[in-house]
């Protein structure tokens, strides 16, 4: 543990941002086995409702988190890494493997839009933002977050020719990913370049031992802006004669019209600058409150929140394990249709618990063994950012000044 008043190692995790992760990837397997409960006619009235609460607050907020977060680890990847080219190296390296992970997800054709191959994209384009003042980092997601949509909304309106040839198939592919994709970096990028500033913050606070009043106003004016737009949206779609309930449910990637109020109206998944402020609020709220609760406390972490922990540390490993067993079981259960409704093992709470289940094993195995994900390990040792091995430093909390 470090003395009263010292500012924490280079090495001291922040051990809030592994739970956050651990909530962001519980969230979006929430919404991918629980939420299509609320549209699915044989689902009973508890399970429709509770599918549509988590529509209307973990759908989206759980993505963009785990965007943030990403930006959030660029800045605590980076910190001992001294040269600039290696810098950009290893953050690109990391970028293409994470993406290729994503495309070898893609053949399983599962009910999951996968992520991976847009988040190693944004990484890449996000990381060179590592060498900029936070003002200019700031700057350039305020215009992504307020332009951003709108050059999204042109480009899918320009239409896309049928690929001719394998220049304009791979032109093709490079305008799903940058600008008109399910998880376009035009947006996510937007979301990195956020978690940049928060990870500034909370590391500059910890220095100056004020983490834990620092992290709990970031979580505290989340939670007011995030409940101000999730409420005030409904409101507003409510109050609108002839407005369709979809702008309240997703829009896969982009705003679902041209009008300049639909800007303005938290379309789930849609980018536009209402649904962007909505769920980084959330990712505020989620980041904040937890760094709060656990760094900002002298005290170690026991075994259980320490398994938590783990498995938060090892994003990629748990969600590429969730897409595939996901993918294994839906395909399952199409096989063996019967008509008699959707099987337990498809979707809804009970395969959701299986699942969380599993995550939690895999967080208790890597706790007790103090490694890194398979997958988290593979990556940095191939990009140079790992310590050999994949083993972890057991995380130290900071003590509070006196």
């Amino acid at each position: 543990m470090t003395a009263p008043g010292s500012a924490p190692t280079p090495d001291t995790r922040l051990v809030g941002i592994d739970l956050a992760r651990f909530a962001a990837i519980v969230g979006m397997m929430s919404a991918h086995l629980i939420v299509p409960l609320a549209d699915d006619p044989s689902a009973s009235d508890l399970d429709a409702a509770v599918g549509a609460f988590l529509a209307a607050t973990v759908s989206s907020t759980a993505a963009t988190t785990f965007a943030v977060l990403g930006g959030v680890s660029l800045v605590l990847l980076t910190r001992r890494i001294t040269r600039t080219g290696r810098m950009l190296l290893t953050i690109t390296i990391r970028g293409i493997l994470i993406s290729l992970i994503g495309t070898l997800l893609l053949p399983i054709d599962g009910p999951i839009s996968v992520v991976l191959t847009y988040y190693g994209i944004a990484m890449i384009i996000a990381g060179p933002a590592l060498l900029l003042p936070s003002w200019v980092v700031a700057g350039g997601a305020g215009l992504l977050w307020l332009f951003g949509a709108v050059v999204n909304l042109q480009v899918r309106g320009a239409g896309t020719p049928p690929p001719a040839d394998l220049g304009a198939e791979i032109a093709r592919a490079a305008r799903d990913l940058l600008i008109t994709g399910h998880y376009p970096a035009i947006t996510w990028v937007a979301y990195m370049l956020t978690g940049i500033l928060i990870a500034r913050m909370l590391l500059a606070a910890r220095d100056d031992g004020r983490l834990r009043t620092a992290s709990m106003h970031l979580g505290m004016g989340g939670l007011l802006v995030y409940l101000l737009l999730t409420i005030g949206g409904r409101i507003a779609v409510a109050a609108m004669v002839g407005v369709p309930e979809q702008l309240l449910r997703s829009g896969y990637g982009a705003p679902l019209g041209t009008e300049p109020w639909m800007l303005w109206i938290p379309t789930p998944h849609s980018g536009n600058p209402a649904d962007m402020l909505r769920t980084v609020a959330g990712a505020c709220f989620v980041i904040g409150i937890l760094v709060a609760l656990v760094d900002g406390r002298a005290r170690h972490p026991g075994i259980a929140l320490e398994s938590v922990r783990a498995a938060g540390a090892a994003p990629l490993t748990i969600y590429t394990t969730h897409v595939v067993v996901t993918g294994a079981l839906h395909h399952a259960a199409l096989a063996a249709a019967d008509g008699e409704g959707t099987p337990w093992y498809r979707r809804g709470a009970a395969i959701f618990l299986l699942q969380l289940a599993g995550v939690l094993l895999i967080g208790v195995v890597l706790a007790l063994l103090h490694r890194r994900g398979p997958l988290e390990t593979f990556i940095g040792w191939v990009s140079g950012a790992a310590s050999p091995g994949g083993h972890v430093a057991r995380p130290v909390l900071p003590e509070r000044r006196r």
